[in-house]
């Protein structure tokens, strides 16, 4: 199966497939996974796919995302000391690897849970355009999980819930006038420095939930202004990035941001994501846990978790990535990550 696992991730990271360009990696799996299961449903370029679902049965459902960022890797497709280098080779091409040897290797034997594959688009993107959720919404059959896998990279530990997300534009508004005469005007980015002092402050907030640590942070990340170089500006804006532990709704972590910003500047929220449940009670998850002693730490990110979350499913990340290679240049994702996440889904998943 080794052999098997590094042609599957090779063949992957051969496929460029930045996100909005997903087509063609999804024709590949689409045609990998028409020979060996029986129901596909495709829809634009997301695909679920599984065989008969025994009613006896408990569910689980494996997912992953076809898309990656743009980046630049110089040794795509190649093998050096143990390591599979391309885009996306950890976030998350090696999962998706896995995926599929597991669907070629369950097709031809008995599992102890049905098994449904969830390969999708437009992951790396606004949480609106994600392709995971017309899946959810236009067919029920994930919502029949007992417990969810996203195969995002964990070096091979459960990462448990995740972190919500939200960004919001900042507005400043000043009075335009010629930087040689700026007591004529008032300038918006000036006004902007009791919030970025605040930032500069913030570091990040240690969080305990369910016994077990997140760190909340909130980031500038983006700035906009009107007006040219020798123009005082009227508007400022600062795009601010609120990273929010589970436990808090959305509601909640937007009223945290505008009590934040203290009425300094108008707030407009462009993209929010929900945080993902702590799922710790789970039976499946526990047993898994339990025989390969596995070891659980908190998501300090956002995934599809948070999504699945919304729909009333649990579910956690366990993937071969190497998390420190996501979105990284010559990214790479060492084998024997691939192997033992292969072997131990392999071997819980077997009757």
């Amino acid at each position: 199966m080794k052999e098997k696992l590094v042609k599957y991730t090779i063949d992957l990271v051969n496929i460029p497939s930045v996100i909005g360009n997903e087509k063609e990696i999804a024709d590949f799996v689409e045609s990998f996974l028409k020979k060996i299961l029986k129901n596909i449903i495709r829809y634009n370029n997301s695909i679920i796919a599984y065989n008969d679902l025994d009613p006896n049965k408990k569910t689980i459902t494996l997912l992953g995302h076809l898309d990656t960022v743009p980046g630049i890797n110089e040794f795509t497709g190649k093998v050096i000391d143990g390591k599979i280098y391309g885009l996306g080779a950890s976030d998350m091409k090696g999962g998706l690897a896995v995926m599929m040897a597991l669907a070629e290797l369950f097709s031809k034997t008995e599992s102890r849970y049905n098994l449904i594959y969830v390969f999708y688009e437009k992951e790396e993107g606004p949480y609106e355009t994600n392709g995971l959720e017309p899946l959810l919404k236009n067919y029920n059959i994930i919502q029949q999980s007992d417990l969810a896998f996203a195969l995002e990279p964990t070096n091979n530990k459960i990462q448990m819930g995740c972190l919500g997300t939200m960004h919001a534009w900042v507005k400043f508004k000043g009075k335009r006038a010629h930087s040689a005469r700026p007591w004529e005007g008032e300038n918006a980015i000036h006004k902007a420095y009791k919030l970025l002092e605040k930032l500069y402050n913030f570091g990040r907030k240690e969080y305990d939930f369910e016994g077990l640590k997140y760190f909340e942070v909130l980031n500038a990340t983006m700035v906009e202004y009107s007006g040219g170089r020798n123009i005082i500006p009227d508007e400022f804006k600062i795009n601010l990035n609120y990273r929010f532990a589970p436990g808090k709704t959305i509601d909640q972590a937007k009223k945290e941001l505008i009590d934040f910003v203290e009425g300094q500047a108008e707030v407009e929220f462009t993209d929010v994501s929900p945080a993902g449940k702590v799922c710790k009670d789970n039976p499946i998850l526990k047993k898994m846990i339990s025989k390969y002693n596995l070891e659980v730490e908190a998501k300090q990110a956002w995934t599809d978790v948070g999504r699945l979350s919304m729909y009333g499913i649990d579910a956690v990340n366990f993937g071969p990535g190497d998390t420190a290679q996501a979105h990284q240049k010559n990214e790479y994702i060492p084998i024997e990550n691939l192997e033992k996440n292969f072997e131990i889904f392999s071997n819980f998943l077997s009757c």
